[in-house]
């Protein structure tokens, strides 16, 4: 008898106990990185880089279930991306690889990763271990029909989901994401369905007070602030697309973004609040020198590393030779020189024009600098192949000036509006008036202008016109090397300038 009772008062005091276990509250945490095109870190070593965001991974792993999401532009553009490994341009594959060993989990599209060819894309998606979902991009054939991005595993398609669920630990809440990519960087193998279209059904299906519905998208903030507007059930979005990070009150939550290349990382807390409901706590996190580097990312960063060192070397450039030490700081941001003129640009510009006095001036499109960095003492040639990774070869165009005129004043319009191109030294306005060295651009005068060949083949975005077939382009001519007529490439022409002190 007494035997039996004491083993019934063991069963009474495990029950409390097992049941306290249950009902603890459980705590999800989602580490969000976007716009992430480089796999070392920038500021000579001191902010970002993957080994610190894999850091950050294992870290937090230690102490809640954790989930890391990149809310686009990943694997274009990069400086790795532009070196060849294994007879093919790496175009993104250094980022898979670090994504599937720092443990990222779900990604979805921006508009870069449209950049790369159809077929290499379809190579980095294979290649994953992680999971993609869009809710508005699908894949288009010739003929014009539509269906899901997929991913071939074992020979098996498995074709993207347009929202993926997150159950936490005990199953105490759930979390669904949705997401949505703006229709830029248009290639004919994708179509884009409209954001409300593509919303609409899945904001049907929530009516579950405890599933939590967050937007993984790469639009425009002001995009993300009115779809939160719109559609009270979206509670969060996490985004990309702009590279400066932001935390805007929207709707019923929170847009948040965090700096380009992991420069900083935004840490999500999700669990439930005291009417049992979920409730996300946002932390931004520099990723600075006080977060350690993990030691199994950074030895895959260096391989990556020498590989692109290898491929750069055979360009003829030397990525840690010297190049000069700059007296000033050079604004490479893109918050700067995508809508405004600034030096950066004022001296990549100036630079296309060196050892040529003919030369009346240079326009370069400022998508043509990717390094959104500011860069300030000693530098390399790394750093240059960093600023311009896509180099350009140079030409000069003779330009009539009602076409020069026409160029300015589109450029004119788009301050502040993104996409501005950066000009060398000597253009002003005047009271409406466009000058270039003082002296009034006259419409019946023919200019020499200097520029690469992306930005005359009228792809830049509202300068269709700005091409070599222009009737108002009377000539185009390719600026060659002088010693072997080869094709100057604005890397060189630059690295030329800055060693030449002519700055």
């Amino acid at each position: 008898m007494t035997n039996h009772l004491s083993k019934y008062c063991f069963a009474i005091l495990l029950f409390p106990l097992f049941s306290f276990a249950q009902t603890k509250n459980d705590t999800l945490c989602i580490i969000q990185i976007n716009d992430v095109y480089e796999i070392s870190p920038l500021q000579n070593g001191k902010a970002g880089g993957m080994a610190r965001v894999a850091s950050i991974i294992k870290e937090n792993k230690k102490h809640y279930q954790t989930f890391a999401v990149v809310a686009g532009d990943f694997l274009n553009p990069s400086v790795m991306g532009t070196a060849s490994y294994e007879n093919e341009k790496i175009n993104g594959r250094q980022m898979v690889d670090l994504f599937n060993h720092a443990g990222i989990n779900l990604v979805t599209f921006g508009n870069h990763e449209f950049d790369i060819p159809q077929k290499v894309l379809q190579q980095r998606i294979n290649e994953s271990n992680f999971t993609w979902i869009s809710s508005n991009v699908f894949e288009k054939d010739s003929a014009g029909n539509e269906s899901a991005f997929y991913k071939l595993s074992s020979d098996i398609k498995r074709p993207f989901n347009q929202t993926y669920t997150l159950s936490s630990k005990h199953k105490q809440f759930t979390v669904t994401f949705f997401a949505l990519t703006l229709a830029a960087n248009q290639q004919n193998f994708v179509s884009y369905h409209d954001y409300n279209s593509s919303l609409k059904p899945i904001i049907a299906k929530q009516n579950n007070p405890k599933n939590i519905l967050i937007g993984l998208t790469h639009l425009l903030y002001k995009e993300d602030s009115l779809l939160m507007a719109e559609y009270p059930a979206v509670k969060y979005i996490i985004g990309g697309h702009e590279h400066q990070n932001m935390k805007i009150k929207a709707g019923n939550g929170y847009v948040t973004k965090a700096d380009a290349n992991a420069k900083s990382i935004y840490k999500h807390l999700i669990y439930l609040n005291k009417k049992g409901l979920p409730q996300i706590s946002s932390q931004l996190i520099n990723l600075d020198e006080s977060i350690t580097k993990d030691s199994s990312a950074n030895a895959l960063v260096d391989k990556w590393e020498q590989i692109a060192y290898q491929s750069f070397r055979k360009m003829g450039l030397e990525p840690t030779n010297s190049v000069c030490t700059l007296k000033d700081t050079l604004n490479g941001l893109e918050s700067s020189i995508r809508f405004e003129q600034n030096n950066m640009g004022a001296l990549v510009a100036d630079a296309m024009m060196y050892n040529d006095s003919l030369v009346d001036a240079a326009i370069i499109n400022s998508g043509s600098i990717r390094i959104d960095d500011k860069v300030a003492g000693d530098i390399s040639e790394l750093d240059i192949i960093r600023i311009m990774p896509f180099g350009g070869k140079l030409i000069d165009l003779s330009v009539k000036g009602n076409l020069l005129l026409q160029i300015l004043n589109t450029n004119d319009s788009r301050k502040g509006l993104g996409g501005y191109l950066q000009m060398s030294k000597g253009f002003e306005k005047i009271n409406g008036v466009w000058y270039l060295k003082n002296a009034d651009v006259a419409e019946d005068k023919i200019y020499k202008i200097r520029t690469i060949e992306f930005l005359a083949s009228g792809k830049e975005t509202g300068l269709s016109y700005f091409k070599t077939d222009n009737p108002d382009i009377t000539s185009v001519i390719s600026v060659t090397n002088r010693v072997d007529n080869t094709p100057v490439d604005i890397r060189k022409q630059l690295i030329a300038y800055l060693k030449a002190g002519s700055f």
